[in-house]
């Protein structure tokens, strides 16, 4: 476990609240603040494919989530993090190379972000918005186009 999540175990364990709350409701709010941390931190997936033979079909598979070096925010966050170790999800792509128990076969692996929520995909990948976002917003802002509609409806 890393610092910042003991440091909510214990802040939730510590509550006086929980004089009041079940076992089984402290458990709960204990296991759902780490859910919140790891999908901001467990962002790194594996994806692989392997081929038991030359005349196989490829197989394609995903491990993980697993812990990134950096909070991947945007793609830009990834690439950098790319450049770190990364150990965990390296060393489980590597076991892709071949099928262990029969030494034969051939694999590869890439890592990529993982996501939770299709919406997050899309913030990962989605452009920074533009100066011209900001002003169409501004202006839309002076226009006051309720005000418009209420006059244009008045007459």
């Amino acid at each position: 476990m890393s610092k910042r999540e003991l440091d909510l175990l214990a802040q939730i364990l510590t509550e006086p609240e929980n004089e009041n709350r079940s076992a089984e409701e402290v458990a709960r709010r204990v296991i759902d603040a780490l859910d919140d941390i790891r999908s901001t931190t467990h962002r790194l997936a594996v994806v692989g494919q392997i081929r038991y033979g030359p005349q196989e079909d490829r197989h394609t598979v995903v491990l993980g989530p697993f812990r990134s070096p950096l909070l991947l925010r945007d793609e830009e966050r990834f690439q950098d993090a790319l450049t770190r170790p990364c150990t965990a999800a390296r060393d489980a792509g590597r076991h892709l190379a071949w099928d262990s128990r029969t030494g034969r076969g051939e694999g590869r692996f890439l890592l990529a972000p993982s996501f939770l929520r299709p919406r997050d995909a899309w913030d990962f990948y989605r452009p920074e918005k533009r100066a011209d976002w900001q002003h169409i917003t501004e202006s839309i802002a002076r226009w006051k186009p309720g005000l418009w509609a209420e006059e244009y409806t008045g007459r």
